[in-house]
């Protein structure tokens, strides 16, 4: 009987220690020690425009027969035009092989390489040599991001901002579940040269807000790692057929002696 005792006590041990605390579910647990805590600033990085991404591109002028080339069904169904991936697909400006878009009337202009900015320039440029009392408006619409691991909706969002932090991310997939372990958050960042930097980021330290990860680029993917606690609960339904089994197993014993 000492012995069943001492793996009981062995067993209800294991079970404690697999209990997530306070402590792992709280994020920036370290501005508690400073006063008045100031943190330096993160720039949001310039996305370089590359070969696949897809750019709303808007031509007004004050003559409507240029809007209706433009901006197909302008007056109808503008608010709808974008509503899902196959409408961004359709009525977007896809950046082609060689990194240029198709423009009608303005022909194809190089955007690759270019950030959102210096691309909404080059357009103008190029419909200012065409049209008269002419704008042009750029936005990329391409801008997405997975959100995997120990969180409560994971998947593939799309950012229809010009920013996005970590943060944001983490809160749009439903926050980092009980599970999730906040001082092993990686972001993964593919570059254009077919290569991929890798961040790692504590959540709990406030350290990670001047992080190059805190904003994230389009295709970047976060990966939420499970807590060491996270496999030992997972098998808690095994381990209780075992503990069942096994006490079965000394009641029958019992009752032959």
């Amino acid at each position: 009987m000492i012995k069943y005792l001492g793996g009981g006590i062995v067993l209800l041990l294991l079970i404690f220690s697999s209990c997530t605390t306070q402590k792992q579910l709280t994020y920036l647990q370290d501005i508690d020690t400073i006063s008045s805590p100031v943190f330096p600033r993160q720039e949001s990085p310039d996305y370089k425009i590359r070969i696949g991404d897809i750019l709303y591109v808007k031509i007004s002028s004050l003559d409507p027969r240029v809007n209706e080339i433009y901006n197909p069904n302008f007056s109808q169904n503008q608010v709808n035009m974008f509503n899902n991936d196959q409408s961004l697909y359709i009525y977007g400006y896809s950046v082609n092989d060689t990194g240029y878009v198709d423009i009608p009337l303005l022909g194809t202009i190089r955007v690759e390489g270019l950030t959102i900015e210096e691309a909404t320039r080059a357009i103008k440029d190029q419909t200012n040599r065409i049209l008269r009392d002419a704008s042009a408006t750029v936005k990329l619409l391409s801008f997405k991001y997975s959100v995997l691991g120990e969180v409560a909706r994971p998947g593939m969002y799309t950012n229809f901002n010009d920013q996005l932090t970590i943060l944001e991310a983490l809160s749009r997939a439903g926050d980092i579940n009980e599970y999730g372990n906040r001082k092993k958050v990686l972001v993964l960042r593919p570059t254009k040269d077919n290569k991929t930097i890798t961040y790692k980021l504590d959540l709990t330290r406030s350290n990670f807000l001047s992080s190059e990860a805190f904003y994230l680029l389009p295709n970047d993917i976060v990966y939420v790692k499970p807590l060491k606690s996270r496999s030992f609960r997972v098998n808690i339904p095994v381990l209780s057929l075992i503990l069942t089994s096994i006490s079965t197993l000394i009641l029958v014993l019992s009752f032959i002696k």
